[in-house]
């Protein structure tokens, strides 16, 4: 069974075991994040229209750099129902755990958009078919 997220401009489907969280804030970047039941998780943040996507990529990969061990990043692009994805694939240390994640931007609409994608080394594969599905289902709203 699928639950839906319809908020800030944004639709999308997600497992119903899967558990959302929406920053309350009204300042920019506005965020939601959907957690695995195994804590992967699936995040959008939409920002202020204006913002370079290629900017944005390179913040988000270098906060998470500043804050995990054995980074590494390689850069990706996408394209996803007819739109261009730019960002990039990384592994990291958390705890003793290995981590894949994915940065992607995007615009959706007038608003430039990054969703991060991020699980666990071994389940990462599984996760990223439902990460994929919630993607394809943001971009096709």
């Amino acid at each position: 069974m699928v639950a839906t997220y319809d908020n800030l401009g944004v639709k999308f489907s997600y497992p119903e075991n899967w558990r959302i969280s929406e920053d309350q804030t009204n300042a920019w970047p506005r965020s939601v994040s959907v957690h695995s039941p195994t804590e992967a998780f699936w995040t959008l943040m939409i920002y202020e229209p204006g913002t370079e996507l290629e900017a944005l990529v390179d913040a988000v990969r270098d906060a998470l750099s500043e804050e995990y061990t054995d980074f590494e990043s390689v850069p990706a692009q996408q394209t996803i129902e007819g739109v261009d994805l730019i960002g990039c694939d990384l592994n990291f240390y958390c705890l003793d755990f290995l981590v894949q994640a994915k940065i992607r931007a995007l615009m959706l609409g007038v608003r430039p958009c990054v969703i991060l994608c991020q699980g666990e080394d071994r389940e990462f594969d599984e996760m990223e078919r439902v990460f994929s599905a919630i993607t394809h289902d943001l971009i096709r709203s």
